[in-house]
């Protein structure tokens, strides 16, 4: 899981599962969802095994992070990729749709520009299981209430939650995750809750409206540092570049 190091010798660590560190939580202090408490969230599969996290935006579309699609300067075969939407639960319900087209942030860099859409083959079938989220245009207030969600795992060896879970966390001044990006939003929690291994590319949500895309955590899960996740209104006009 870990992929560069910033200021101050801490250890940056993507949060998409296959990555591993001193990691043991998931999203950590979370609660399960119910199937359509979150209908936008999805799982994303790599060659048939679970990898990340993601929103659906539109009809055709999914918003993700790039590290969970791209390997080094390369960015993967879409064909390898499926999307599972309609259940909060990882194995069972919902239904499966294949990716026709990967779009990572040209300007992709560890951990900056950390963003993705997929552009599905198929047609979301929207329902109360399946909808998608609005995006967020303008800056979420300091000390705002955010809802993040995921399927992390529930340890360093083990593997991805089987069901969805969600907390929330609190959106804190971009120097606690030390501005590695001016399009970060940062966010926090007193005790031990965050994002973990798996949970890369899910969302941050204000208020019913998609703010972040989960990036990268600092240390270890729900440690001493903020979690940074991409700031949707920063990267606005990039991403309706895709919304035809």
């Amino acid at each position: 899981m870990v992929r560069c190091a910033v200021a101050l010798v801490l250890l940056v660590a993507f949060v998409a599962t296959g990555w591993s560190a001193s990691v043991w939580n998931r999203i950590v202090g979370g609660q399960y969802a119910e199937d359509t408490q979150i209908p936008y969230q999805i799982a994303l599969f790599y060659r048939g095994d679970f990898r990340c996290g993601g929103s659906i935006i539109s009809e055709r579309l999914v918003l993700t992070a790039a590290h969970c699609v791209v390997n080094g300067d390369t960015v993967l075969d879409a064909k390898r990729f499926a999307v599972h939407a309609g259940s909060a639960h990882l194995l069972s319900g919902g239904a499966l749709f294949e990716v026709a087209a990967i779009h990572a942030h040209e300007w992709y860099g560890s951990p900056q520009n950390d963003i993705a859409v997929l552009e599905m083959k198929e047609p979301f079938q929207y329902s109360q299981y399946i909808q998608p989220i609005e995006l967020m245009e303008e800056e979420v207030p300091l000390g705002s209430e955010v809802v993040i969600s995921g399927y992390g795992r529930v340890g360093s060896t083990e593997p991805p939650s089987p069901d969805l879970l969600y907390t929330s966390m609190f959106v804190v001044d971009d120097e606690n995750c030390h501005g590695v990006s001016p399009g970060l939003l940062c966010i926090d929690k007193e005790g031990s809750y965050g994002a973990c291994n798996g949970d890369s590319g899910g969302p941050a949500v204000y208020n019913g409206k998609l703010a972040g895309v989960a990036n990268f955590i600092i240390d270890y899960c729900g440690g001493d540092y903020a979690d940074g996740y991409a700031k949707v209104s920063h990267y606005l006009d990039w991403i309706r570049k895709f919304m035809k």
